[in-house]
């Protein structure tokens, strides 16, 4: 039996601009503001069918709510990629799982070389100074005009070389907002980005790699940011030819460990490196330091293979073996040069999130989604949501029906509060019985009273990644 989320994995069967959606139970009246979402809208360009979850064209979807009502919109990015295909009237560019198709030629590796492959701004959303910006980590990012989620174009804010990662994290005691990318042949480096409160962006520092890999997420502090180059190696000619997608050129070597990268932000070009047991982390919750130490949680994956190879599986409704991620916390000690890892659950998730009241600092509650059992774990996406108390171990938690299929949930705040559990959890939740999803509002302090409400859209959007929340003016 094919599993239910599997029908969400077709394309987009149309795009609108905001418009009445229908709600079901009582939005809150304090609920004010849009939540954008991004992932995947298109599975194959003229014919040539995608291979993986990450590879599909990039699709925004959003909500707004006001005064209990909500008004929902879902545009593709029209990014220069499928433009170019489009005009072209066939598939040319390789994506993370799908090999570039029709022959090599010189001409295909240089412009690779020179301005990277497509970017199909697929992965996350990006809002900073009142701006939407759709993001994946092998292009710049995508700007998308919020009151009709139509696409702007790629910038660069004046400071940005390609790439810039989908993972841009805050910290709230100094209001800045910083974000990385990983520049893949010569030279191999990260670049760290830091966007200011002010509205300006800027280079924070070079760090060299020593060859090709893939970092998807980091960690910072108000004093520190942290890398984690797991010992992932990407054979970048086999891709430069055309015999190969980077998923398929990847090569995992446990006994070479994962290197812990430290960078001071007041000394940028002084970071700090050492070697740890290998590990894989897709995505970081939140860090903060504490005395000596740099406390990060992370999703831990102990072996990059069995990850790779469970979501190689997600888009033909059969996932390889089992997820396997796992919070765990990391406790970072520069001065030492060690680092020690501790799990924070005994169940595999993934998408963490926290307030915005407490990122870049000690905190009290993660929010994130996780399988309700091993045999879940095989299924599919996470079918639960939780909300994790880190001192006492405590969980609150929403298990959607086994016809449902909710994404990442994202915390947002009642207007004025600071408490991490005021407040509202929203997620787009697929339906396979009506063949359509829904943005469902759950009560931050009571998750497991299940949804408050649902705001339907009349199709279904397809299942995607990461989200963002624009409060209103």
């Amino acid at each position: 039996m094919a599993a239910p989320y599997l029908r969400a994995m077709t394309e987009l069967p149309r795009e609108h601009g905001f418009e009445p959606l229908r709600v079901e139970g009582r939005l809150p009246e304090a609920l004010a503001g849009t939540m954008f979402r991004n992932g995947p809208g298109l599975f194959s360009v003229h014919g040539h069918r995608y291979r993986h979850w990450f590879d599909g064209d990039g699709l925004v979807s959003a909500v707004r709510f006001a005064g209990g009502r909500a008004l929902g919109a879902a545009r593709l990015v029209r990014s220069r990629g499928l433009a170019e295909e489009r005009a072209r009237g066939r598939a040319y560019f390789g994506t993370f799982g799908t090999q570039a198709p029709g022959r090599w030629s010189p001409w295909r590796t240089l412009r690779f070389l020179r301005e990277g492959g497509k970017n199909p701004a697929n992965t996350s959303i990006l809002a900073w100074q009142r701006r939407v910006f759709a993001l994946c980590e092998v292009g710049l990012p995508t700007e998308i005009e919020p009151e009709s989620l139509a696409t702007l174009g790629e910038v660069d804010l004046g400071a940005i070389v390609r790439p810039f990662s989908a993972h841009p994290h805050r910290v709230d005691e100094t209001g800045y907002v910083y974000n990385f990318g990983v520049r893949v042949g010569r030279p191999n480096a990260i670049d760290l980005y830091a966007l200011r409160p002010t509205g300006s962006a800027g280079k924070v520092a070079e760090i060299p790699l020593p060859g090709p890999t893939m970092i998807h997420d980091f960690a910072v502090t108000a004093r520190h940011a942290v890398f984690f180059r797991a010992p992932l190696s990407i054979d970048l000619l086999r891709v430069l030819l055309g015999r190969s997608a980077y998923a398929d050129a990847m090569t995992w070597r446990p006994e070479l460990g994962t290197e812990v990268i430290v960078v001071p932000l007041d000394a940028p070009a002084s970071p700090i490196r050492f070697t740890a047991e290998a590990f894989w982390t897709w995505h970081v919750a939140n860090a903060f330091e504490q005395g000596d130490e740099i406390v990060i949680d992370v999703v831990h994956h102990p072996d990059f293979r069995k990850s790779a190879a469970w979501l190689s599986g997600i888009l033909a409704g059969e996932p390889i073996g089992q997820a396997d991620g796992v919070l765990h916390r990391l406790r970072v000690d520069p001065r030492r040069r060690r680092m020690r890892a501790e799990p924070l659950r005994d169940r595999t998730g993934e998408f963490p999130r926290v307030a915005p009241a407490e990122e870049g600092r000690d905190y009290a509650v993660c929010y994130q989604g996780e399988h309700s059992s091993p045999e879940a774990a095989r299924r599919g996406p996470p079918d639960t949501l939780v909300r994790i108390e880190l001192a006492s171990g405590a969980v609150d938690g929403h298990r959607f029906e086994a016809h449902e299929a909710p994404s990442e949930g994202v915390f947002v705040p009642r207007p004025g509060g600071r408490d991490p559990r005021d407040g509202w959890v929203i997620a787009l939740v697929y339906d396979a019985r009506a063949h359509a999803s829904a943005w469902v509002v759950l009560d931050a302090a009571r998750m497991n009273d299940g949804p408050i409400a649902r705001a339907w859209f009349d199709h279904h959007v397809p299942l995607g990644f990461h989200g963002a929340w624009l409060p209103a003016t």
